[in-house]
């Protein structure tokens, strides 16, 4: 049998150990890079969720509930400080919560429900609010340009912005106060304009009619 050099073994074993750390370092700067990246992502998301419910709570609109996975995305911190999501490392407990509830769940649903009568409950009187027609009305009169169906939408978007609006809606409002000669319809190439008719001037033509001797 040949016989080995421990010096020649100690050396293939260094050089063997020298690219399994170089291996290790590699894999770890790619994990913490990835890691990192996702915590950006995650930063993103969250500042683009909060953005979107200030939108929508300014529209009107009902706020979307903050789903668990924000609420609980605290990173935990790795060996070198690279982060990751929590919800990896709860996801064991997670699992083990979700079959105690469905076990729960399946024992309430084999006995009978008792009946229950809900109590009525009386809904107060909603409070009177001024006509769209009237409000359209009144941003009509604030100058003597005509106004366009989406300007009049914007400015009644901007002093009452818990009312909701839209173009269409705005556009019938208007049409109204046309019938009911609280303003004036103007056609301007293919887009059509409001104008808010001058109260004195519309009184004082029944009266001008009426002394008006007859032929």
């Amino acid at each position: 049998m040949p016989e080995h050099n421990p010096n020649h073994l100690q050396s293939h074993y260094a050089q063997q150990v020298a690219a399994d750390l170089e291996s290790n370092a590699s894999e770890q700067e790619r994990i913490r890079s990835e890691a990192a990246a996702l915590q950006a992502q995650l930063e993103t998301l969250q500042k683009d969720h909060e953005l979107l419910v200030s939108m929508q709570a300014a529209l009107g609109g009902t706020p979307a509930k903050s789903t668990k996975a924000t609420k609980d995305a605290k990173p935990a911190k790795t060996a070198k400080g690279a982060t990751v999501p929590k919800a990896r490392r709860a996801s064991g407990s997670a699992t083990t919560a979700a079959a105690t509830t469905a076990k729960g769940k399946s024992k309430a649903a084999k006995k009978p429900a008792a009946t229950t009568t809900a109590p009525k409950t009386t809904t107060a009187p909603k409070a009177t609010s001024t006509p769209l027609r009237e409000l359209a009305v009144g941003i009509l009169g604030r100058r003597q340009e005509p106004w366009s169906a989406a300007e009049v939408t914007q400015e009644l978007a901007r002093l009452h912005p818990d009312r909701p609006l839209t173009v269409q809606l705005v556009r019938n409002a208007l049409e109204a106060s046309v019938a009911k000669n609280q303003s004036e319809r103007s056609k301007q190439q293919n887009s059509v304009y409001y104008t808010a008719v001058d109260k004195k001037a519309a009184a004082d033509e029944p009266a001008v009619a009426a002394s008006t001797p007859d032929a």
